[in-house]
């Protein structure tokens, strides 16, 4: 058996696997699709050369959950939220991605189907579309273009399976401020201590109800570690909001 880690949450100590709390520490985020090229020994600009650059206004729906399977899409400019619909109904958001994530690669790897999720645009986003023709044409002069799709297709199983891994052994306070303290470090670099997201949106990604959500966010904001609007999160102290979140520093 495992042995187990304290860690400290705004409900108090709690222990946790201590193989969860090592693989979050070297696995926060995901591999970029342009270092991802790299390692594929596929050379960036004839990369961006077989793509169509598309631009997208802030609330602009890029696809819908349910329409034709078409490009893969390359993020080179901000960020769009990962939506689908629920067993009963709502809608709930999966992940928020940023530069240099990737969505919609399965239209490359089957070539059918249907997507499995909306991809909206939450600010002004650019990005670079590849369909299945223009991969099939790229393929042919350079084989390190199959590569550099399995490596895209194993680092989303990767990210999904330390998800999964949350979800299975994290108590749900966990996972909130996990959730909180990972788009504090997406949205940081730009938007200072702001996270532009609702209570709602950061209970969906965490996988846990509303409710749970506000009462952990509330215990953080009575702890001092954050500050809850109505459509926004601000963080004040992040290397407290790093050890609730189980992170090392």
């Amino acid at each position: 058996m495992p042995g187990t880690t304290d860690v400290v949450t705004p409900a108090g100590a709690t222990k946790v696997p201590a193989v969860v709390a090592t693989k979050a520490t070297v696995g926060a985020g995901r591999p970029d699709w342009r270092s991802l090229g790299e390692l594929a020994g596929l050379d960036e600009r004839v990369l961006r050369a077989s793509c169509v650059r598309r631009r997208y206004d802030r609330g602009q729906v890029i696809f819908h959950e349910g329409d034709p399977a078409g490009s893969l899409h390359l993020l080179d400019k901000g960020r769009v939220a990962i939506r689908l619909t629920t067993p009963v109904g709502e809608v709930g958001t999966l992940d928020v991605l940023q530069v240099g994530d990737t969505f919609g690669e399965q239209a490359l790897v089957d070539g059918v189907g249907e997507r499995t999720a909306t991809v909206t645009a939450i600010e002004r986003v650019e990005t670079l579309a590849l369909d299945r023709s223009s991969f099939d044409r790229l393929r042919e002069q350079h084989p390190g273009v199959d590569r550099f799709l399995l490596m895209v297709v194993a680092a989303r199983l990767q990210f999904t399976s330390r998800q999964l891994l949350d979800a299975l052994y994290l108590p749900a306070e966990l996972r909130v401020m996990r959730c909180v303290a990972r788009m504090h470090g997406m949205f940081c670099v730009e938007r200072g201590d702001t996270i532009p997201l609702t209570q709602a949106e950061i209970a969906s990604m965490a996988g846990v109800t509303r409710s749970t959500a506000n009462r952990v966010l509330k215990h953080a904001q009575i702890d001092g570690v954050l500050s809850v609007g109505r459509a926004q999160i601000d963080v004040l102290d992040a290397p407290m909001l790093r050890r609730q979140a189980g992170l090392r520093d």
